[in-house]
Order: C-alpha cells, then structure tokens, then sequence
C-alpha cells in the first residue's frame, strides 16, 4: 500500500441505518465509496452524502480533496459524527460492478493491505475508474462559455472537467444537474458487432486427461511440459456444463496461442483480454464479457478480473513463472487471486506447470485437489559435470562441455549454451566443497560485492567481510562467479566449430530482432549463447544439445524463492535439447540437481517444505516487505520505528537503505506466522509518521 501523507480520512454517517440530515437541511443518506486513492489499513473507502440510498456497485461521480473522481458505492455507512461531502452524480452510464468483484477487491484490499478502491482501479480497464472520459451538455438556461460547449462535443477526463470548471467544481457541477441546466454522459467505446454464437464441439478424452466435472468446486495440479489437451478437454467439459471459462497466462503469445486452438479445435470464440491491446479496445472487450456476450475469457494478469459470470473453470498456466505478479500497488500475484475467484465462484482452479510453485506442490495430498501428470516426451540424456574435480574447476567450459559442442556441432547439430540472466549479484563460492555463503538469519545466498570486497544479504542488509577460509571445509580457494553471455559466446567462438549467436535484451531491444537472430539460427545452425529469454521467445528451432554454463547462479540467486525458480528454469531448459543435456555445477548434490538427474520433483519439494517450515517462509508463513520513502530525517527515523515493532514469533530484518532516486529509501522485511505478522504492523500503518510513505509488498 502507497499511504500519501495528505489522504482525506475515511469520514463516518452520524445516525442509525446510514441515513443523516445533511447540514442543509435535506435528508440524506451516508455512504461508503472505493476511490482510487491509499488510505489507513482498515479503512475500507471514504464515506460521502447522497440524495437517497445507492445500491453497491454503483458508479458516482465525487468530490476529493481539490479534484473530481469516479468511484464505486460499498454500501451503506456505519455511524459517525463528522459532516460529509456530497455525491456530485450518479453515473447510470457504467453498469454496477457485480457482487463477486466487489467481494474480492474487499479482499483483495485486506489481503495485500491497499484501500478497496486502489483495488478496484487495479481490476478495472481504463476507462472505468482512471481516465474516464464524459461528455457535458449545456442547456438553455445556462448561457455556456466557449469552454463548455467544448466539453460536449469531444468530451474529457473526468480530473479535466473539474480543472475546466475551476475552484468549486464540485458543489457548481451538482447544482448544475439537480437544476437540469446540463446532463452528463460517459463516453464509452462502440461495441464491435458480437460474432454470431455457434454451439461449441465436444471434445472426448481419455481420463487421465480430465475427469468430467463435477458441482463441487476442486482444485487441479496438472503436472509436465504437454498441457494443451488437458485445457481443451477442461474447457470443453466446462462448456458442456453452461458455464464459463478463465484462462490466464504468463505471456500475451501463449495468450494469442490459446484463444487460436479453442477457436479451431473446440469452435468457440474466446474473448482476449490483455495490457498488449489499445485501452479502448480492452475497455470495449471487458464491457462486453460484463453484457454476457462471452462464454471463455483468455489473458495476462488483469484478466483474473474480467467479469464472467456462471464460472466452472479458472485455468493458470505455468502459476509459478514471474509474469503473473503484479509491479504495481496492489502488488497481487494472479495464483492467489485466482484462487479466490474460484473458492467464490464455486469454480475449478486448474494450476499447471512444469515444475509448480513450492505453494502449489504443498497442495498435493490434501482433499478435493487432483494432480494430473499427462505423457511426456522422452528427456535427453543428462550429463552432470561437478566442476570441483581436479581439470574442471575455474573453466567457463568444461572438457565434457566442450566435447559434447564438437560432437554435436561436427555432426550437423545445433547447440544451445544458457547463461543466467544479466545482472544478477555475483555469488562467492569454494571450489574444492561447493559451499556458498548464506545468511544465518534469512538462510538465502548472500551476494558478492567484488568491489568492497564484502557479503551482503538481499533482505536483513546485514555486511560481512569475504572468507577468506571456507567454514565447510576449511578450503582457501573461492570463486566470484558472474559470467555473462559475452564471455561465453567469445569463449565459444574460440573453439572454432561454427558461428555462434547471442540472445539476450543487449543484443535483442526491438520488436523483430529475435525473429531475423533465430531464423539466422535456424537456416546456419552453429551455438546460440542466451539468457532465459530463450525460454519466452516464439520460434526457437529445434537444438541436439543444451548446456548450462552454471546451474549454481539460478539456484543460489539470493532469494528465498530462488531454488523453486532455478529449478524450473532448468527442467524447462532440458525439454528444449533432443539428445543431449549437460549441465555444470560446483554442487551437484543441491536437492534441485538430484530432482533433475532422477526426473523426480518430490526430492526437491520435500527438502524446500522442511527449509520453508523452519524459517516460516510461505506456505507457512508470511513475508512482509515494506520500503519507506521521504525527505531525511523523517524517512530513516521512521524505518527505525518500524523495525523496533516486536511480536511474538516475528522477525524483524532491517532497516536497510536502498538507494533509489532522489529521496531516502529504507526498508524492513518482517516474517513469521501472518496474523502474528499483520496484528504487528497494523497500528503503524493506520498512523505512519507525516511525510513518509510505504510501499507494501506481501510474499515478495
């Protein structure tokens, strides 16, 4: 949650049942409003004035601070004593928002501490709440200025109107339409013609595939790298039933992707919701799922909230890819939204990956959630180089490496080497045991920082002068390992087997410029040195041999999720090689590799739960990272404040200062059980300190 220091308080009614006489005299009645705007943890919206009693979900037309805004009605408010501001207009134009949706930006607001109506604009497209544009008729009565007249012919934003209107906008514009002299129309996008509805094909399947539905709402774990049959014979059985379909994914291509095989396979039309399209095209397509006129919805993040009604199926690919969290306030993640959608929809929650989330797999086991496990194709053969043995350690590319490139590549192959993604901080490693350095409190790697030649924790901040003697094994000899695709693809040119190609955002800024490299891939074939970037792009040609320079920098990324997301990186590098998969280690004992090397996902899960149960990380427990923002000295004085906060079975790492822009930036990570996490930090966050404000993130 962004709290700005000079949000209006959340005003309260003054008599029973939400009714109140209005300091003019007239009776009124007290109502809660969701605006886009942060308030304290625990204030659900700002309470306003209006004419007679406003059914949830209603669009208003109000008044904040100097400004007008669009807002969403809660319902009635609870008592209070303060005078209130009234509501300029009810506008009739947008339709309500449903009952599901208001329940979970209610939700959504207490579950990532943010206001309702921060949550709500979140769920919305432009156009609904930001960025609404109206139109102002002028009547007769009202001799107009140059400057009205204009409004009613091309129409404005909303926060434009008031600016036009001047000082008092709000109290002029709502005598103004109480008196008749203008009328107010929000102007909404045309609605393309609906295509014309056919009944869509049944598809039969065999079981292991899906299991016809049932009434009773149940969650789905679908495991393995070949899932399209599953979706369509999911989508199909749902369909059968009268009921509609949301699919979310990681990518506007997988997006496009899907939405062509439901059409082609199943016949039905799919309505494509996401950030890629022009914001009056997305606002004509959310309208039109809200008017009934689409049965299966399909997008990226901000489709979870498209506003589907009769839902059977909430389908999430690949739940544990990056994509599916939100950067902005509310920072949501799209599994657990879903996972609400579901839970009150009474719909299927279907969660698909290759390698799931370590939240997901502590699912498997419990009643009502399946795992289904469809065929795969047949691994390429795995080659495991422990680069501490003596002729291996401190070379980029190992002998086995090396001669597994001149097999492939003298024999007509192509060959892909992975490098991990640019950017990441350096981690410090022996080289005779494979230890890395981690931190006690937070049990995460700690980062190398070659120049002040120091370790340092990603979350606590705390500092520590580089070993010089390895407390494993007592060994003098570490390295600083931070290779980057330029290395390696000079490094690979070097060996002289045949061009060698670079995929990584230096190489690749513009749109088309991964399609011309890989089609120059494909007709010359040779090495094509990549980041993970190769695992999002559309069109990579098939390759005999994939390498993995270092598989220790995914897995010991200095992040408590980093091993679940190394892992899944190289699960899905080795279902991109035919024959072989090399991949090189300085710890090939880490449980993630020995998952790897026996094609079996419980021999990681078991010993990331027992990690994840011991330092209360999630499933169970709770993180909490808030980052303090302000002028100094108000900024460090109040992140030494909230860091002071002590509960029972709470840790407190930080203050940390983060050097970011121009202000002070300092932040605090809290852990442990979530209501004892959330009970500590509530009183702060309804009172923060003036002049600072904090950005909350849940579960980082």
């Amino acid at each position: 949650m962004t709290r700005a220091a000079d949000a209006p308080p959340a005003h309260r009614a003054s008599s029973p049942g939400g009714a109140f006489i209005h300091p003019g005299g007239a009776l009124a009645y007290a109502v809660l409003v969701a605006v886009d705007v942060p308030l304290a943890v625990g204030d659900a919206a700002l309470t306003y004035a209006a004419a007679e009693g406003l059914p949830p979900g209603a669009a208003v037309l109000v008044p904040l601070r100097t400004r007008l805004a669009v807002g969403y009605v809660l319902g009635p408010a609870p008592d209070g004593e303060r005078p209130l501001r009234p509501v300029v207009a009810v506008l009739p134009d947008i339709s309500p928002l449903p009952a599901d949706l208001l329940e979970l930006a209610r939700w959504i607001s207490n579950h990532y501490l943010c206001s309702t109506g921060e949550a709500i604009a979140a769920m919305l497209p432009p156009g609904l709440m930001r960025r609404v544009r109206v139109a102002m008729a002028v009547g007769s009565s009202l001799a107009p200025s140059r400057r009205l007249q204009a409004l009613g012919e091309r129409g404005v934003e909303v926060e434009t109107l008031g600016r036009v209107l001047g000082p008092g906008a709000a109290e002029l514009l709502r005598r103004w339409l109480a008196e008749g002299s203008v009328r107010l129309r929000v102007l909404l996008p045309q609605a393309p013609p609906a295509a014309p509805s056919s009944r869509p094909r049944r598809l039969r399947v065999h079981p292991a595939l899906w299991t016809p539905g049932r009434e009773t709402r149940r969650d789905v774990v679908l495991l393995g790298r070949k899932r399209e049959g599953t979706y369509l014979a999911a989508v199909s059985d749902t369909l059968r039933r009268g009921k509609g379909v949301l699919a979310l994914f990681a990518s506007v291509a997988a997006v496009e992707r899907f939405a062509r095989r439901v059409h082609d396979v199943l016949g039905a039309e799919v309505a494509v919701l996401h950030a890629g399209l022009p914001d009056e095209a997305r606002l004509a397509r959310w309208l039109a799922v809200r008017r009934g006129e689409a049965m299966v919805v399909a997008g990226t993040r901000g489709a979870v909230f498209a506003p589907l009604e009769r839902l059977g199926l909430v389908l999430v690919d690949e739940e544990a890819d990056v994509g599916h969290r939100e950067e902005r306030v509310p920072r949501y993640h799209v599994r657990e939204v879903a996972r609400r959608r579901a839970e009150v929809a009474g719909a299927t929650l279907l969660l698909a990956d290759e390698v799931p989330s370590v939240e997901t797999f502590a699912l498997v086991g419990q009643p009502a959630v399946a795992v289904l496990r469809p065929e795969g194709s047949r691994p390429p053969r795995l080659v495991v180089v422990d680069l501490r043995r003596r002729g291996q350690a401190g070379k980029e590319l190992s002998p086995p490496l090396v001669a597994a490139l001149e097999r492939t590549l003298r024999g007509g192959g192509r060959a892909l080497l992975f490098v991990h993604r640019k950017g990441y901080a350096a981690l410090l490693l022996c080289t005779e045991c494979g230890h890395t350095p981690a931190c006690s409190r937070c049990e995460v790697p700690l980062a190398y920082d070659a120049t002040g030649q120091v370790l340092r924790c990603r979350y606590c901040r705390d500092e520590a002068p580089a070993p010089s003697v390895c407390s494993r094994c007592g060994g003098r000899v570490f390295a600083a390992q931070g290779i980057g695709t330029q290395r390696v693809a000079r490094l690979a040119r070097a060996l002289r087997l045949g061009p060698v190609f670079r995929l990584d955002t230096d190489v690749v800024r513009r749109r088309g410029e991964a399609a011309a490299l890989l089609q120059q891939f494909r007709d010359r074939g040779g090495i094509l040195v990549g980041t993970p970037l190769v695992l999002e792009v559309e069109g990579l040609p098939a390759v005999d041999l994939a390498g993995v320079v270092l598989a220790d920098a995914p897995l010991r990324y200095p992040d408590y999720r980093a091993p679940e997301q190394g892992l899944r990186t190289l699960w899905r590098l080795g279902g991109l090689a035919r024959s072989w998969y090399v991949v090189q280690t300085y710890a090939p004992d880490h449980p993630a590799l020995l998952a790897l090397r026996r094609r079996d996902l419980r021999l990681f899960y078991r010993e990331e739960l027992r990690l994840r149960r011991a330092f209360r990380y999630p499933p169970y427990g709770e993180v909490l990272s808030i980052e303090v923002a302000g002028r100094d000295p108000a900024a460090r004085e109040a992140a030494v404040v909230l860091a002071a906060i002590v509960a029972v079975e709470v840790e407190v790492l930080g203050p940390a200062r983060l050097r970011r822009g121009r202000q002070s930036h300092w932040q605090v990570v809290f852990r442990g059980r979530t209501a004892a996490v959330r009970n500590a930090l509530e009183a702060w966050l309804r009172h923060p300190p003036a002049g600072v404000r904090a950005a909350i993130e849940v579960n980082p």
